[in-house]
């Protein structure tokens, strides 16, 4: 039985989903006590989802594959979060949501070709 795919939709709403993870594990559950304040940690991890959220929101080839490469650099932080650090269940659904993402992001390639022009 094959499954389906989520659609290039899934993008719009799972990046939306990590700006929101982001404000939400930088801004409320990372602890004060840290030699990295808190509103500067939330403003290192905002500054390059920001500019691509409206070229994601649009749905836009480009735009959504920069962000993929950016979700790269945010997936090994969770994976090392999720490993050695406290906030292991922000950093399992920081890993969920880019998976759904790039497996969202793979219905760029199945967008159907346009046929040949007759000669």
């Amino acid at each position: 039985m094959k499954l389906p795919l989520p659609g290039l939709r899934w993008c719009r709403w799972t990046f939306v989903g990590l700006v929101i993870l982001q404000i939400v594990w930088f801004g409320w559950l990372q602890p004060t006590t840290t030699v990295f304040p808190a509103p500067w940690a939330l403003v290192v991890a905002l500054v390059p989802l920001l500019p691509l959220l409206p070229g994601v929101w649009r749905l836009d080839g480009k735009p959504l594959v920069i962000a993929g490469c950016v979700l790269l650099l945010y997936f090994c932080f969770a994976v090392m979060e999720g490993w050695s650090g406290e906030f292991g269940q922000a950093a399992l659904l920081q890993i969920a949501l880019i998976t759904v993402y790039f497996t969202a992001l793979l219905a760029i390639r199945r967008r159907p070709k346009a046929a040949p022009a007759p000669e």
